[in-house]
């Protein structure tokens, strides 16, 4: 610990106005660690503390992961000794404007491709062809909530479409595939002879449930699609004396979808992870998050709460949570940013207030507590904020002085953190998708580079 003091034998009004002026001009203007002025020995003292305190990292599996209709399918998947296999599925209804003009019965057909829109890519080996494929469903999609580990049956040996690119990560990447000779025919010749699978959306799902798109983990790439007009399939035809197709599109545009996860955690340094919501302690010296999946870290924060209850008399000047640094990755697999920091219950779950809302850390300045209707002291929830990645030193970092203070002033409620790689909900810009269930990003770090740097300020 650090401490720097300030003292003299006897402070008249002035000096002691003097000072204390002096001191906070210092403190803007320096590293907290290094604030002070030495006078006499004497009785008054008024000293800057730091305080390094490392926070215990703990892996839990998200429980009811909820991946219904987040605009992404992801696709394809990974493998490494310390996440073990991840490999996913995105499933999703097809759709198609039944207010559209379908091709006449005289219409000529040309072809059908199915598109896939990709938007995120994340991978190694891109000097390598990715192969993917599609497949036709063999039960519905409900109107239900689907979760990571729910899945659905499909055609495995039967593709709709298939295909392998050179991708390039940091560009847009448009992938077209032929779709299969015999679907192709079915689905053109029901549309020219005025099937009544067609007549409405409702009878079209009974006839064709939805696709399954699929893609190797073991070529550790992966895809997050966006659903819309830019995936699906698109069938071509022509009439005599024309010269250019005309397009009828059976997409994913406002259709259900949802994401589905297998992990194969046995056998490597994650697999004592097992039930979700369950918080671990797990083996080594690693810990590590990953989307998709719904690994999350929860930290301890009991250090600090019990460092809190020494204090006397004290003023905080800056305290900053660092993470990091994280190991390094390949090239075209970076971790998310930033990484909101919610509120965790002991059940493991994000705390959420009397209304419902999710509580995370507030923005530095902000206030972080209010009243609920009974007057009861409440977090506020209207400006998240996250930890900060830095690409340079690879470490999430974030001043959280106004949460540690309305933990120690004003009776904001202790509870152990979740780091949750997901883009902060402000009242001015509120987000409505999780990053969190769109892609398969992820990151691994020594559980001893957590902590809090406290600097703070003693009068006695």
């Amino acid at each position: 610990m650090k401490v720097i003091t300030i003292s003299t034998r006897s402070l008249l009004a002035k000096a002691h106005v003097f000072l204390i002026a002096l001191l906070i001009f210092t403190s803007a203007c320096s590293d907290p660690s290094e604030i002070g002025l030495v006078l006499e020995p004497g009785s008054n003292q008024i000293g800057v503390f730091y305080e390094e305190i490392p926070l215990s990292p703990y892996l839990v599996l998200a429980d009811s992961f909820n991946t219904t209709s987040q605009g992404r399918l992801l696709v394809g998947g990974d493998q490494s000794e310390f996440f073990g296999t991840t490999q996913a599925i995105g499933y999703s209804r097809l759709s198609f404007n039944p207010n559209g003009i379908p091709p006449r019965p005289e219409a000529l057909f040309d072809s059908a491709v199915f598109t896939m829109n990709v938007v995120d890519l994340i991978g190694e080996d891109f000097d390598e062809e990715k192969a993917f494929q599609v497949h036709r469903l063999t039960e519905p999609i409900l109107d239900t909530a689907y979760y990571n580990f729910n899945h659905l049956s499909f055609e495995e040996d039967n593709t709709i479409a298939s295909g392998s690119f050179l991708l390039a990560p940091d560009t847009v990447n448009q992938l077209r595939m032929e779709v299969s000779p015999d679907l192709s025919a079915e689905l053109f010749g029901k549309l020219t002879t005025d099937d009544p699978v067609f007549d409405d959306i409702f009878a079209f799902r009974d006839y064709f449930p939805g696709i399954a798109i699929t893609g190797d983990p073991e070529q550790n790439a992966s895809l997050s699609l966006a659903t819309g007009s830019g995936t699906g399939m698109i069938l071509y035809y022509h009439y005599d004396g024309d010269t250019v197709s005309t397009a009828y599109p059976i997409n994913t545009i406002q259709s259900r979808h949802f994401n589905g996860i297998l992990s194969d955690r046995q056998g490597s340094a994650i697999g004592s992870v097992v039930e979700r919501g369950e918080a671990y302690d797990v083996p080594g010296d690693r810990v590590g998050t990953k989307a998709g999946l719904g690994l999350m870290l929860k930290l301890d924060m009991s250090p600090l709460h019990g460092f809190l209850d020494t204090l006397e008399n004290i003023t905080f000047n800056q305290i900053m949570l660092e993470v990091g640094p994280v190991e390094e990755y390949p090239e075209f697999k970076a971790p998310y940013n930033p990484l909101v920091m919610y509120f965790a219950t002991e059940d493991n779950e994000i705390y959420r207030r009397f209304d419902g809302a999710e509580v995370a850390i507030q923005a530095e300045g902000q206030g972080h507590t209010g009243l609920d209707p009974e007057g009861n002291v409440v977090p506020t929830t209207n400006n998240q904020t996250g930890l900060i990645y830095n690409t340079e030193d690879r470490v999430y970092a974030n001043q959280i002085t106004s949460y540690v203070n309305a933990i120690y002033r004003s009776g904001l409620v202790r509870t152990d953190l979740f780091l949750y790689p997901n883009v902060p909900s402000t009242e001015r810009a509120p987000v409505t998708s999780d990053a969190f269930k769109r892609s398969l990003r992820e990151f691994k770090l020594a559980k001893d580079n957590i902590k809090l740097k406290v600097y703070y300020t003693r009068v006695r």
